[in-house]
């Protein structure tokens, strides 16, 4: 099976400001997954605002 046929898409609507590491836990996943706010990497204590779309990836590993 490929990487790409794993990946899963979900449209979540953020109704409150709330951190990364809230909306990972909401999520399931765990902290070291990678998310993006407009093609920038943020910290997990940064805030998320109602109308944010945010990309979230896995930790990408390889040599």
């Amino acid at each position: 099976m490929s990487e790409l046929s794993r990946i899963r898409v979900e449209t979540v609507k953020i109704t409150s400001q709330k951190t990364v590491s809230e909306l990972l836990a909401e999520l399931g996943m765990t902290h070291d997954h990678v998310v993006l706010l407009a093609g920038k990497r943020l910290k997990l204590n940064d805030i998320l605002n109602e109308d944010d779309s945010v990309i979230v990836l896995p930790t990408i590993t390889g040599g």
